[in-house]
């Protein structure tokens, strides 16, 4: 349970986390220099709880940074920084309000403590926080810098899987001088269905133009025609060249292949 004084601050998480997510994050200093923590280190920061559900209400973490005072420090404060990972991708910083902002001790304490308890976590992603950590003067100048990472809170979850199994076409387009159809089929390999997306095509390095799906059920394929220039080399196309849609391999969205020529 939190301590009395806690502060609540309701925050919309950026496209990151999706755009029907709702993220309530929640902080508590707790200051002062409780006995028994004098050999504990100067700065570490530490998941704290990490709730799975089926619910997003039920998806919460909590992160706890703790500080010491060090020699010469009149004041301490630390930052949370949140990083969201969706599916096999990297860590990627997330934008809210509430968050990136100094939280800062009383002067004169020997230890500041400080919980940021982040809700309405997504599916299918893991979450973990950056706290950078200073240390000022008595002028109020930062005299030591630091940094520490949380280890990840990670939220069980499907999600669909966008790719391009084929690029098909090169047949010249009656009325249009110049120009040949292309067709490409888009899957969804994924066990879920994927929401609203684009796809894209490249002719020689050259965009062409990027059409929008509305949907694609999970195992689904959906072909789209497109309409460019004569090839010389090398088509490609990319589903979600917008990444739009929350998956779990991005790395397999684009394929580039030889010029596609129908008889």
């Amino acid at each position: 349970m939190f301590p009395e004084g806690m502060v609540f601050s309701r925050l919309i998480a950026a496209a990151a986390i999706g755009s029907a997510a709702l993220a309530v994050a929640s902080a508590s200093a707790e200051p002062g220099s409780p006995a028994g923590e004098a050999n504990a280190p100067v700065a570490s920061v530490r998941l704290a709880e990490c709730l799975r559900g089926r619910e997003p209400v039920d998806r919460r973490a909590v992160f706890r940074g703790a500080m010491q005072q060090v020699s010469g420090a009149r004041q301490m404060g630390m930052r949370f920084m949140l990083q969201e990972r969706v599916g096999d991708g990297g860590f990627r910083s997330v934008k809210a309000e509430g968050l990136g902002v100094w939280r800062k001790s009383r002067p004169g304490v020997r230890r500041f403590a400080y919980r940021q308890r982040v809700l309405a976590l997504a599916q299918g992603a893991s979450y973990r926080t950056v706290v950078s950590f200073r240390w000022y003067g008595a002028d109020g100048s930062a005299i030591r810098r630091a940094r520490r990472r949380s280890l990840p809170c990670r939220q069980p979850g499907r999600l669909p899987n966008l790719g391009i199994a084929q690029i098909a076409g090169g047949k010249p387009l009656v009325g249009a001088p110049g120009a040949v159809g292309y067709e490409v089929r888009v899957v969804n390999r994924g066990p879920v269905a994927a929401g609203r997306f684009g796809v894209s095509l490249a002719v020689d390095g050259a965009a062409v133009d990027t059409q929008t799906v509305t949907g694609l059920g999970a195992g689904k394929v959906r072909t789209l025609s497109f309409a460019g220039p004569a090839c010389q080399g090398t088509v490609t196309a990319r589903a979600d060249p917008d990444d739009a849609v929350r998956e779990a391999h991005d790395s397999d969205n684009a394929l580039t292949s030889p010029c596609p020529a129908l008889p």
